[in-house]
């Protein structure tokens, strides 16, 4: 299990940076909870680091507010768009179930028994049991130390097809966009170029013999 001190902190930290972004987007506990398919008790303990959010919430959290996720985990970026996801509790029950899922499995293929993993991280087996089969949310403090303890990483657990991920991806690329040159930025921002970036997606997709005899007929070509 993390250090029970470290653990304090993250959940404070991570309170504050729930409620910073909340506060940021003129939205009350009330109307948060409810878009992430949660109650404003939880998320109020969520905010004051009394209690740890699950990762699904902060996926929803993050995909309602127009956050990337890495923001959360200590990766910064400050690109953000808004966006809303209808059903916000199917939607995290489905991907507690996901998450619990993939832990049974990972168990399994590390042939620890439920029992022996949930005395390595010190709490009941019933806990365990129930996160496993999605019918309680994990902490992400938590999910993170069973992973650990599988020997794998949070970020397996991230949603990587669903509308989060769809979102996340987005981010991504307009933050590697935002780090090219402004003049390959003016070049990629208009349309009349779009031809030239599908012969250059061509191109990068031939293979090395066949990209040579491409650039062998263009220089006999221009010569």
């Amino acid at each position: 299990m993390t250090n029970q001190r470290d653990d304090m902190l993250r959940s404070k930290m991570l309170g504050a940076m729930l409620r910073l972004k909340r506060k940021e987007k003129g939205k009350s506990l009330k109307e948060t909870a409810a878009l992430i398919g949660s109650t404003t008790g939880k998320l109020s303990a969520y905010e004051r680091g009394k209690k740890n959010i699950s990762l699904p919430e902060l996926e929803l959290f993050a995909y309602q507010f127009g956050i990337p996720l890495k923001y959360f985990l200590r990766l910064d970026t400050q690109t953000e768009v808004r966006r809303s996801i209808p059903e916000a509790d199917l939607l995290l029950s489905l991907r507690q179930k996901m998450i619990g899922a993939q832990l049974r499995s990972h168990r399994t293929e590390a042939d620890i028994s439920l029992r022996k993993l949930a005395k390595t991280l010190h709490i009941p087996p019933s806990r365990l049991s129930a996160y496993e089969r999605g019918t309680r949310a994990i902490p992400i403090n938590e999910l993170e130390a069973i992973a650990a303890a599988l020997d794998h990483e949070i970020e397996e657990y991230i949603d990587h097809d669903g509308p989060v991920a769809e979102l996340q991806q987005q981010l991504q690329a307009i933050e590697m966009l935002s780090k090219l040159s402004p003049e390959l930025r003016d070049f990629l921002s208009k349309p009349v170029n779009e031809p030239y970036l599908r012969i250059a997606k061509q191109l990068s997709e031939l293979q090395v013999e066949k990209l040579r005899t491409v650039a062998e007929g263009l220089l006999e070509i221009t010569l």
